[in-house]
């Protein structure tokens, strides 16, 4: 279930970055692929951290996951100006 959860938070925070940063380069879908990994890294990051399962929902894995998507945008959006 919390793959699914980082997935959907990954999607949600795309779909916010292309709002806000509406200058941005790139398409649709690729932001929502780049949010939706770095959600997924960021939420495997905080389970090996915390010594907790994929399958756990937490919300320190809620924010990491949200924290990862933002990061991974922001990454790439730098590296390609």
């Amino acid at each position: 279930m919390g793959f699914l959860c980082w997935c959907i938070i990954g999607l949600l925070t795309g779909l916010a970055s292309r709002v806000i940063l509406h200058g941005r380069p790139g398409g649709l879908v690729p932001t929502l692929v780049l949010a939706i990994v770095g959600a997924l890294i960021g939420g495997y990051i905080s389970a090996f951290l915390n010594d907790a399962t994929l399958a756990e929902l937490s919300p320190e894995g809620l924010l990491a996951a949200l924290a990862g998507a933002l990061v991974m945008l922001q990454v790439v959006r730098k590296l390609r100006i």
